[in-house]
């Protein structure tokens, strides 16, 4: 869902002059769980901060509720000029407020780099052509699926393991799919039957 003024004019020349002057978002934070760095919310503003500032451009994002009762995450890119371009994405339904708050911490992160451009420095090291890894947008795909396993740190060392790598991130870019067809099952499965039946975790094809 997009929403933006009858012009953008001004804006993407402005952005075009940001990116220019943009470096990638420091990956400074530790994420325990995945056993990789990543770029928080507060580095990935702090990337953005002076390009935006010395070319006009500011961003904000805010929540609204629909018609449906589904929460949506609004990030607005703006132009001095008045100019604007809304990026709308829904929220998934938590009712418990901790664990919802560090999810909407987590999209207007990602909502955040995809509406600026930015992206987080490259840190892997093996992103070889013939063994390309898993970038941002497939690690986000796979922390969203894993927040439906109630077991996910289970599945995630089965992966590792399976895989012999040492982080969820050095995932190589052919196995990802397999992998997420798996975890979806494996999910769908927890769903249909309790307690959860581990025989699954064998039948890992990658």
């Amino acid at each position: 869902m997009e929403e933006k003024t009858t012009t953008i004019k001004n804006l993407a020349a402005a952005l075009c002059k940001a990116q220019g002057q943009m470096s990638g978002a420091k990956k400074s934070v530790v994420n325990p769980f995945f056993k990789s760095n990543y770029a928080d919310l507060s580095s990935v503003f702090d990337a953005l901060r002076e390009p935006f500032a010395s070319n006009g451009l500011s961003v904000c994002q805010t929540m609204d509720v629909l018609d449906n009762g589904m929460q949506v995450l609004i990030t607005r890119l703006m132009h001095s000029s008045g100019e604007f371009i809304d990026s709308k994405m829904l929220l998934p339904t938590d009712p418990n407020p901790q664990k919802l708050g560090s999810c909407i911490t987590y999209y207007r992160r990602y909502a955040l780099m995809a509406i600026s451009g930015i992206s987080a420095e490259d840190d892997d090291g093996n992103q070889a052509s013939s063994n390309k890894v898993i970038s941002d947008v497939e690690l986000a795909q796979l922390y969203n699926l894993l927040a439906g396993d109630s077991n996910a740190i289970d599945a995630t060392k089965v992966i590792m393991e399976r895989l012999k790598i040492k982080s969820i991130r050095d995932i190589r870019m052919d196995r990802f799919p397999s992998i997420m067809t798996w975890l979806a099952k494996r999910i769908e499965e927890q769903k249909a039957v309790q307690p959860e039946s581990k025989e699954d975790v064998h039948n890992l094809d990658v």
